[in-house]
């Protein structure tokens, strides 16, 4: 109830896209100013979920559409008091999470008013929505270790994003860091190593902050990050934990990365998964685990060394041979096994590779939606990753195998592009580029130097009549080195023409000042 004044809900009612419309009670029933009811097919599922003292009203239930639909509620006089047509891409369609309304006094119907639930219950049924603004909310937006495979002697540098999503200034707060030396994910006085104080925070802006561990000794260590401010509305986003494996000079660095995927083969062909050694060192998996949701893969259950350069494919059954023969009789670098137990969800799912300590060396929450956009089907076609060096979750990192046979188990991905460096402010490599699918070139890395260790980013590509045509980077926090991907798409995922286009990079430093603009030509090219 959005409303300054209780409402009666008795003989409400709503509906879907269906005629079918259903009554939400014939009880006499006040809903006061603020307040929350909770429509629902089975209230005793919702409560096993979430701990709500709210009131809930099970109905007859029309199916929500996972693809999209609309609903609407009507008032007892037959008026439309409110309706929503939603979509999948406003939000909530990752498994399990719902689709939250940001502002109640926004309107209904605006794609920017709503968005994937936050909350660590994946939902706030009976509670102010997790995404809408509090009055005071200073959150820990990103929280990174980095290296990602350290090695013992090393240092640890932990970076934190802070950003003030409340509406109003935040005053007098602070950051505590916990080393959990116990694991038990409980932050203890005795454990903290470092606190530090911000006197002001401005209502939208943030705070990039870095923490240095010399001298790192080996083994499983764990910290907690936590933000102390008295006048916070929401403490769920005020507590990140990340855990990391300080591995021994002598056992090399971690590094194996999830490579190529095939969740969609053709009929009588296996799924499959590729792994790969993008380290420089040799890593024993011995112990280590595919996993998704619930389930897990042992990869192997006794030493075995993969070395740098090294493929590890996890297939269903033995038809991958039927397409890709050359596995028959596998190179040294080609390592094969099999498990009935594999299966891959064709409309996405999350999959992640863990160690022997079930730390995650890997996870992808791949999407049909990362293939290349120019192909109409891509049934048998595998997904392939473009660069191992960076990131797995960015899908700007994935795109359709160009190889006729619909992928490259066990040999270098098909798209594979090189990351070069030659010093400059901003490297394009290759340029001119040609997105054409064929598996020549199709993607450039944009290769980035700033002059300062954290900034917020534009980056914009303008054709030469100064029209923009794509964003790759839009106020995206980064440190003084990075890779873009561009695929030569522009922001409705149509092929740009060939030609000269101007790339644009605006950095803006943590104190709000403007760094750099740096503005250079990207070309693209295409069979005449």
């Amino acid at each position: 109830n959005a409303s300054n004044v209780s409402v009666n809900l008795q003989n409400w009612k709503w509906k879907d896209a269906t005629s079918v419309i259903r009554t939400i009670t014939n009880q006499n029933f006040d809903l006061p100013e603020g307040g929350y009811i909770i429509i629902c097919e089975d209230s005793v599922k919702l409560k096993n979920q979430f701990p709500i003292s709210g009131k809930i009203i099970q109905t007859l239930w029309n199916t929500l559409n996972n693809s999209g639909d609309n609903i609407i509620l009507i008032d007892p006089a037959n008026g439309r008091s409110d309706s929503v047509s939603y979509q999948p891409f406003w939000g909530g369609n990752t498994g399990g999470f719902s689709l939250e309304r940001v502002n109640s006094s926004g309107p209904s119907n605006n794609s920017s008013n709503w968005g994937t639930s936050i909350n660590s219950l994946q939902g706030t049924p009976g509670k102010q929505n997790s995404i809408s603004p509090k009055s005071y909310d200073v959150a820990i937006k990103s929280f990174v270790i980095s290296p990602l495979f350290p090695s013992e002697g090393e240092a640890l540098e932990l970076n934190f994003v802070l950003k003030n999503i409340g509406l109003n200034s935040a005053e007098i707060f602070s950051l505590n860091i916990f080393r959990d030396i116990n694991l038990n994910s409980i932050p203890e006085n005795n454990e903290l190593i470092k606190s530090e104080s911000f006197r002001s925070l401005n209502q939208a802006d943030s705070i990039l902050y870095s923490y240095s561990i010399q001298n790192i000794d080996t083994g499983v260590k764990q910290y907690v990050a936590r933000i102390i401010y008295s006048n916070d509305n929401d403490t769920s986003n005020n507590e990140l934990i990340r855990r990391v494996y300080v591995s021994s000079k002598s056992e090399g660095r971690g590094g194996m990365v999830i490579n190529e995927i095939m969740y969609d083969p053709l009929s009588n062909q296996s799924e499959w998964i590729e792994f790969y050694n993008a380290s420089g060192g040799e890593i024993n998996i011995k112990g280590w685990k595919y996993k998704k949701a619930l389930s897990s893969i042992i990869l192997s259950t006794s030493e075995l060394f993969i070395h740098p350069g090294d493929y590890f494919i996890l297939a269903h059954d033995t038809s991958l041979y039927t397409t890709f023969n050359y596995l028959k009789n596998p190179e040294p670098n080609q390592i094969i096994k099999f498990s009935t137990s594999l299966s891959l969800n064709n409309t996405g799912e999350n999959i992640s590779l863990t160690d022997s300590l079930n730390n995650t060396a890997d996870a992808a929450t791949y999407d049909p939606n990362w293939n290349n956009p120019e192909l109409l089907n891509t049934k048998g076609i595998s997904l392939e990753r473009i660069n191992p060096g960076l990131l797995t979750n960015d899908k700007n990192n994935w795109s359709s195998s160009a190889n006729i046979s619909g992928g490259t188990p066990g040999r270098v991905n098909s798209i594979y592009t090189k990351n070069t460096s030659t010093g400059s402010t901003v490297t394009i490599s290759p340029n001119p580029f040609s997105p054409d699918g064929d598996g020549y070139e199709d993607f450039t890395l944009i290769k980035y130097s700033l002059n300062v260790s954290f900034a917020q980013m534009l980056v914009k590509i303008y054709d030469i009549k100064g029209r923009q045509v794509r964003t790759l980077a839009n106020n995206q926090v980064t440190g003084s080195e990075g890779t873009i991907i561009f695929n030569g798409l522009d922001n409705e995922n149509q092929k740009l023409r060939i030609g000269i286009y101007i790339l644009v990079i605006e950095a803006i430093d943590d104190r709000g000042g403007t760094v750099n603009t740096i503005k250079t030509p990207v070309v693209i090219a295409g069979k005449l």
